[in-house]
């Protein structure tokens, strides 16, 4: 007997397109929703233009291999939803689903007549979920985006890459798989709350905005420290610390030595592997793998003081032994010795060479019309009871259209045949496919969050304390359980005026905001027995540790779910639950190796000669990871609002890494392409033109231009130049002329738009273009975004109160605005064993007598 899918009764109308939207409705239709994708011919960008068609088909509406894996598991619905016709259908096709999910720029779609407001009284508990580049609330809501410089404005371009060089940035639109991330997140919440309450409503999500957050501890560092990352070794490329700098937390989790990619056998373009040493032992198992050579003998080596002062010298002797080795060779030398090591990973590497992947059936092949059988990304989890699968390939433009409008909507055959004919369902003027269809906000209110009355347990580090942060935010009762002492995670910096304590870690600060916390021994009988009188009142267990070690102490999810059938348990881990690589050891810098991140980012040959792969930004492993998990987690609590199941979660940081380099795997699979790094701007076969420009003031402004230049956007690159009297030859009718146009691509953009942007400072750039439609932006420091207008509009900054301070401090919000139920940090992190006496005593019935026992033998 098949197990239903978690959203099996979930209709969704999908107006999105190119990437972030598409990738989230791509996971909801995993779950089991029907997806219908509204589309039409005419400006259908996700399909074209396609780099990734296979070389032996044409280019058409229906052969871009990208487009086929962002949208497996939906239908097609060709409409012209501008016409009267077409909007009397979608508006039928609204009154019988529940989601609507749109990413067009803002107030797009309420021209149309199709916003929230006209949808609610066609389909008054509609989850609408917009996913604008800067949202609908907000001076700037008008400006507009893709995943390049959602990174540049937010922050995320300039935190990665190497010290006194241009930023390196992300080598693919990061924003635009997360901002898809968040897009699901945001309408299986949603969902959520209008099953529970009947309720629904508008969520306001803006990618930029989602960005920030993911800049936590560099923007606590500012609001708390005044230190600010535009400072000598920042960023430090893959390194903790960057030599010859001052020894400053930055933001890549503990500060240690070795911890950098190097060099494998036998020396090709992508073969690099990452080694990381947490602790003196660790580098002493290292020594051993190494063959102990006299070098690494030295007393100098011996301390973590001494290694990260001579980081140079040590990184040269260990690429000495390393690329003797290949890297797969090494990465299981380490791993067998306790050493965390793994390879980076192109690709192709991840498609072919990953036995993890293999082992967990990531890429699993699928027959498409008019691409044939390739392999599909699959979902990072492993749900219990509703597997999330992809159970139908990519849509032909248009396929389903007449299943939808006669089968689902009752239209009769001939209103069909007239709607094709009228323009409605095709372009009259365009070719139509053989298959064709006729033939054949205020979050400021007082309202509790849409997570109001569920209550986690989280046994969660610093790979799934995100996760619990999210929960915790969206209104949940987040009960973090610590070791008594307190979670390690409280001891990475930076801290709190550079006073190293475990209530002083802004990083832990961060990620654990809106908990509750308390201290438990789960190795200890009695430590045992209060947890599962815990998990008896609890609707989900968000857990961490290494495989196994749960079952060891008879807390698995079977012996649990015996006095709570309700629960839901997820095991959110490096590798998962099963697997080769299932016990290796990991960190975040190891996880963008094997993910594919750092195959994907760095630098041109020609900007900084024999540069390493750059791993992006700090925690971001752990942010991919959490995301996935928060999906999975929604999807399983929507079904039981329906089922009353509980069930179990098997979710994997590894397979969430893998599945976030966008079009790098389809690239390989549909083209054979392994695509290379380039400075600031995406990965790719060969060279593309630069988008990434200086600014008089130094920094940096994203600027994309290049594919973007037809004789009118000419014309209005020339008005934006002459604003400061530097549109040059850019007004000759010879740029009428798209042969001319390409022609001169460097010239225009190499010569005009590069001078244009080097005589001003970057954010006059980025403002003056975004006013005249340029999709344009600043590359900023994470604290620049103090000042941003448009983020306090949107009430995004936040102050937490830390009475053990005196004082409160400002944190980062809201990725969207829930216009029924608000997003929103409802209090600091817990101090450690802050809540026991309110948990044990005041809900479990403990007497203060009975705690002090407990404390004495180290129970809690």
């Amino acid at each position: 007997m098949s197990r239903p899918p978690a959203l099996g009764n979930i209709r969704v109308v999908d107006f999105s397109w190119v990437r972030a939207g598409p990738w989230a409705t791509r996971w909801l239709g995993a779950f089991g929703a029907e997806v219908i994708k509204i589309e039409w011919p005419e400006n259908e960008r996700g399909r074209l233009p396609s780099t990734t068609t296979p070389h032996n088909l044409e280019v058409n509406l229906n052969t871009s291999g990208n487009f086929n894996d962002t949208n497996v598991n939906k239908k097609s619905l060709s409409l012209n939803v501008r016409s009267a016709k077409g909007l009397e259908i979608v508006k039928r096709l609204i009154a019988v689903s529940d989601i609507v999910i749109e990413n067009f720029s803002s107030r797009v779609l309420q021209k149309w007549g199709l916003g929230y407001e006209e949808l609610r009284k066609i389909k008054p508990d509609i989850v609408y979920v917009s996913m604008s580049g800067y949202g609908h609330t907000g001076r700037h809501h008008h400006y507009t985006t893709f995943g390049p410089v959602a990174q540049a404005v937010s922050g995320l371009t300039s935190i990665s890459g190497l010290p006194d060089k241009p930023p390196a940035g992300w080598g693919w639109s990061y924003m635009d798989d997360t901002g898809g991330m968040y897009g699901a997140m945001c309408a299986l919440t949603g969902l959520y709350h209008r099953n529970m309450t009947g309720r629904g409503q508008h969520i306001d999500l803006s990618q930029m905005v989602s960005s920030v957050a993911l800049n936590g501890p560099a923007l606590l560092d500012f609001t708390v420290n005044g230190r600010g990352s535009r400072r000598p070794g920042y960023p430090p490329g893959n390194r903790a610390h960057w030599p010859g700098t001052p020894l400053v937390n930055n933001y890549r989790g503990p500060t240690v030595a070795p911890h950098n990619a190097y060099r494998t056998h036998p020396g090709e373009y992508n073969d690099w592997c990452v080694i990381v040493c947490h602790t003196d032992e660790e580098w002493r198992r290292l020594v051993q793998v190494m063959g102990a050579p006299l070098w690494a003998a030295s007393p100098k080596f011996a301390t973590v003081m001494g290694r990260l002062h001579l980081q140079e010298e040590l990184d040269e002797q260990i690429e000495t032994w390393s690329v003797t080795l290949g890297k797969y060779e090494l990465t299981e030398r380490c791993q067998a010795a306790g050493v965390r090591a793994l390879p980076v990973q192109s690709a192709e590497d991840r498609v072919e060479h990953d036995p993890q992947l293999r082992h967990r059936e990531i890429y699993l092949e699928m027959e498409q019309p008019a691409l044939g059988r390739h392999k599909v990304q699959n979902a990072p989890f492993k749900l219990s009871e509703t597997p999330a699968s992809n159970h139908r390939p990519s849509p032909l433009i248009g396929q389903h259209t007449k299943e939808i409008v006669e089968g689902l909507l009752g239209y009769s055959r001939e209103e069909l045949r007239a709607g094709f004919a009228d323009g409605t369902f095709w372009p009259t003027r365009r070719a139509r496919f053989p298959y064709g269809g006729d033939a054949s906000v205020s979050g400021a209110q007082p309202l509790p969050g849409p997570l109001a009355g569920l209550r986690i347990l989280e046994l969660a580090d610093e790979k799934g304390q995100f996760c619990g942060k999210l929960l915790g935010d969206l209104g949940a009762d987040v009960v973090k359980i610590e070791p008594p002492g307190g979670e390690p995670c409280r001891r990475i910096g930076p801290f709190a005026d550079d006073i190293p304590h475990p209530e002083r870690s802004l990083s832990f600060w961060y990620y654990n905001t809106s908990k509750r916390g308390i201290t438990l021994n789960l190795e200890t009988a009695d430590g045992r027995q209060l947890f599962r009188r815990l998990v008896a009142k609890s609707d989900i267990l968000l857990e961490t540790f290494r495989p196994g070690f749960l079952a060891s102490l008879e807390l698995d999810y079977e012996s649990l779910r015996k006095q709570n059938a309700r629960l839901i348990m997820c095991a959110l881990t490096p590798f998962g639950q099963t697997g080769p690589w299932r016990d290796y050891l990991s960190s975040d810098l190891l996880h963008m190796a094997a993910g594919g991140e750092m195959a994907s980012s760095g630098y041109d040959e020609t900007d900084v000669p024999n540069a390493p792969p750059i791993a992006p930004g700090g925690g971001n492993a752990w942010h991919m990871g959490c995301h996935f998990a928060y999906m999975a987690i929604m999807a399983a609590l929507v079904y039981r609002t329906v089922s009353k199941q509980g069930q179990y979660i098997d979710a994997s940081i590894h397979e969430a890494c893998a599945l976030t380099t966008e079009a790098a795997i389809a690239s390989y699979i549909y083209r054979g392409e392994v695509l290379r790094r380039q400075t600031g701007r995406h990965h790719a076969a060969g060279p593309t033109p630069r988008t990434q420009f200086r600014a008089k003031d130094g920094t940096h402004v994203c600027a994309l231009v290049a594919g973007r230049l037809t004789p009118k956007y000419i014309g209005q690159l020339a008005d934006l130049l002459d604003t400061n009297g530097m549109a040059d030859d850019l007004r000759d009718p010879k740029y009428q002329d798209p042969a001319v146009i390409a022609a001169n691509t460097s010239h225009i953009i190499d010569d005009l738009v590069a001078n244009f942007i080097a005589s001003l400072p970057a954010e006059q750039v980025y403002h003056a273009a975004q006013e005249r439609g340029f999709t344009w932006g600043a590359v900023r420091a994470p604290e620049e975004l103090l000042e941003d207008p448009h983020l306090h509009d949107r009430g995004f900054w936040k102050e937490a109160e830390h009475p053990e301070f005196g004082r409160a401090f400002i944190y980062p919000g809201e990725a969207a605005i829930y216009n029924g139920s608000p997003w929103r940090i409802s209090r600091r992190a817990p101090l450690i064993g802050e809540h026991n006496p309110e948990i044990f005593c005041d809900e479990l019935g403990l007497s203060y007598a009975e705690l002090s026992i407990l404390a004495e033998n180290r129970v809690i």
